[in-house]
């Protein structure tokens, strides 16, 4: 049984790929070959390219990844925008909706039907669920990643396929160093959760392997929401 961890050469995603080669076997998904090659060999893992401006069809995609059952699928592909919507560009939406939608509805749609009995789990944001300000862009293509994993697990449920999403708050991750970057950013970030922290990926971990193993074996179709309390909680 195989184990498919897209955007793995990201933040995210190279931790996801560490844990999970431990006891398993993994298949990498990615853009960068070179990253992905070294990260490969450094956990003896096999590995494919996507190409989301210029797609092959998803059946074409599926043969790139030899493994007959896949028992887990992780996308981290993803990107952060923040600007109002008058200062985006018609270019930066279809960015924006490529990359963190458009690769969800990609991937699953090239594997789902090689894995019945398995886990799909995909990332969204609390800005999907929280309006905050300068974030239309990627809060619709999260919100969208979030609607389209509810009605996936509906689909996919007499496969016992289970369709899952983490929405984390913000994370300290590459994607991140333009806002996180002064201590000033840092702790107003901080403040801004009621547990005053911010995100790493030893928070997400756990729920991931959770989502993936049998303990969640009756659990689909949700968002968990990982996020210091930011998206339902006021403090005093």
């Amino acid at each position: 049984m195989t184990y498919i961890i897209a955007g793995a050469t990201g933040t995210t995603g190279k931790a996801i790929a560490k844990e999970l080669s431990k006891t398993e076997t993994v298949h990498f998904i990615g853009r960068d070959e070179l990253q992905l090659k070294q990260l490969s060999e450094e956990l003896n893992a096999t590995y494919s390219l996507i190409d989301l401006d210029n797609p092959v069809d998803t059946k074409e995609f599926q043969k790139t990844v030899e493994h007959e059952e896949i028992k887990g699928l992780i996308n981290c592909i993803g990107s952060i925008h923040l600007k109002p919507l008058h200062g985006s560009t018609i270019q930066d939406f279809r960015d924006v909706i490529n990359i963190n939608l458009f690769s969800s509805y990609y991937l699953l749609s090239s594997f789902a039907r090689k894995m019945t009995n398995g886990s799909a789990i995909f990332f969204s944001s609390v800005a999907a669920t929280k309006g905050l300000s300068n974030h239309e862009l990627i809060s619709a293509a999260k919100s969208g990643i979030e609607g389209m994993a509810r009605s996936a697990a509906a689909s996919y449920a007499k496969d016992n396929l289970r369709v899952n999403v983490i929405a984390p708050s913000i994370m300290d991750s590459n994607m991140s160093q333009k806002i996180l970057s002064s201590e000033a950013a840092v702790e107003l970030s901080k403040s801004m959760h009621p547990i005053s922290k911010i995100g790493d990926t030893s928070d997400i971990i756990p729920v991931v392997k959770w989502l993936l193993s049998d303990d969640s074996k009756w659990i689909t179709g949700q968002t968990i929401h990982v996020d210091g309390g930011f998206s339902t909680v006021k403090p005093r």
